[in-house]
């Protein structure tokens, strides 16, 4: 569970800290763009790892609902039917997607 949890750390970390370098340099702002796909990977792996060791834990299931669910969204509005008004909360469903598999794993006792 330590492990998972400085793995999500980290992964959290990455991206934010290249934004904050943005400021001075501004090539960073393009790489913290690049690693929050990679800090998304990341914690879907770090999610099955978790629920490999907690599968009675509800919140991981709607975790990995809400992922199935984003990712098939997407698909469906850049390859079947485009529609504006689902892009942009599109947009920001990684950042609730991160907010809630961090409280999940530093919320879980063990």
């Amino acid at each position: 569970m330590k492990n998972l949890k400085l793995t999500n750390s980290i992964a959290i970390i990455i991206p934010l800290f290249l934004g904050v370098l943005g400021i001075v340099e501004p090539i960073s702002l393009y790489f913290a763009a690049y690693s929050t796909m990679l800090t998304g990977l990341l914690q879907i792996i770090v999610g099955i790892f978790f629920w490999k060791n907690h599968k009675e834990n509800i919140h991981i299931k709607i975790y990995f609902l809400l992922v199935t669910t984003f990712f098939s969204l997407w698909y469906y509005n850049v390859n079947v039917n485009y529609i504006d008004a689902l892009t942009w909360p599109l947009i920001f469903t990684p950042l609730v997607l991160c907010i809630y598999i961090s409280i999940i794993i530093y919320s879980t006792k063990k």
